[in-house]
């Protein structure tokens, strides 16, 4: 049969592998609770980035937009010009056609008033 100190010295063991227990336990407690700052710092930082890239990807997609009106008006400008540039090489050899009869005319009329 145990006796009182017997029992005394089984429960005062019992209280310091507690004890020793308690304070592992409060230094992980610990531990964790600087992880979670730690980590509650990275999603601070990690969701000023996604602003920081939203903004981004809102500004490129406004470029996009942009360039892709622009390429349709150049299409339209590099037609016209075509049409343009036809249409002047038209008029050159209208204008050429015009000054041979022309010269052809001068030369006609001066050999009938010799």
């Amino acid at each position: 049969r145990a006796t009182p100190s017997t029992i005394m010295e089984m429960l005062q063991a019992q209280v310091k592998q507690k004890e020793g227990e308690i304070s592992i336990l409060q230094e992980e407690v610990s531990t964790l609770k600087q992880s979670r700052s730690s980590i509650a710092e990275d999603v601070v930082q990690l969701n000023l980035e996604i602003e920081n890239l939203q903004g981004k990807a809102e500004t490129v997609d406004g470029l996009n937009e942009s360039y892709q009106e622009l390429q349709t008006r150049y299409g339209a400008l590099l037609q016209m010009y075509g049409e343009k540039a036809e249409e002047a090489q038209e008029l050159r050899l209208d204008l050429d056609d015009v000054k041979s009869m022309y010269r052809s005319q001068i030369d006609h009329l001066l050999k009938h008033s010799t």
